[in-house]
């Protein structure tokens, strides 16, 4: 198994990174503490991983119980990456004292509602739709923790992106005043 770029790839995924610099409001909000582990505190936020994988989650909306999510992915590997929910988990953490009030494995997990290919291949972009059910009504101090594992043989990369109620909200609002 190679991990090497050739000259090409090298040129393209340059490219690609200069223009997802430029686009620098929509990666504004992410964190790169730790290379492995990004973290994105936007909506809608980019995230580039280790692991030759772009993400992005587009949109979040939670109304009866259910969060649903658009998520954008493209990988760069040459070996393509599985789609399963077991990759995806959605949380919902409380502020103050960090304890969970949510976890999408408690109430069976992540659904992909529109998968159309059971493999993300190399350089061909997906844009698929997520569910967490049971999910409860934001409240004051609370952030939804959405995380992708590319690689469920290397949980420790990941790609997560963390929504307070705030962003959430104001995520909600510029979409309605876009529709009218």
């Amino acid at each position: 198994m190679s991990y090497t770029f050739s000259r090409r790839a090298f040129l393209k995924y340059s490219a690609a990174t200069a223009v997802a610099v430029a686009g620098a409001s929509l990666l504004g909000g992410c964190e790169y503490q730790d290379p492995q582990n990004p973290v994105c505190k936007t909506l809608p936020g980019a995230i580039k991983s280790d692991l030759q994988v772009i993400a992005g989650l587009k949109s979040m909306k939670i109304e009866k119980g259910t969060c649903t999510l658009e998520v954008d992915i493209e990988s760069a590997r040459a070996n393509p990456i599985p789609l399963d929910p077991y990759r995806f988990s959605v949380a919902v953490k409380d502020v103050k004292d960090e304890q969970p009030v949510y976890f999408s494995d408690n109430y069976g997990g992540v659904r992909i509602l529109d998968a159309k290919d059971p493999l993300i291949q190399q350089k061909k972009p997906i844009t698929i739709h997520l569910a967490a059910d049971h999910f409860p009504t934001l409240e004051e101090g609370q952030t939804v923790v959405f995380k992708f594992m590319p690689i469920r043989e290397s949980p420790e990369y990941s790609m997560t992106w963390e929504i307070t109620k705030e962003v959430y909200e104001e995520f909600i609002a510029n979409q309605s005043t876009s529709k009218n």
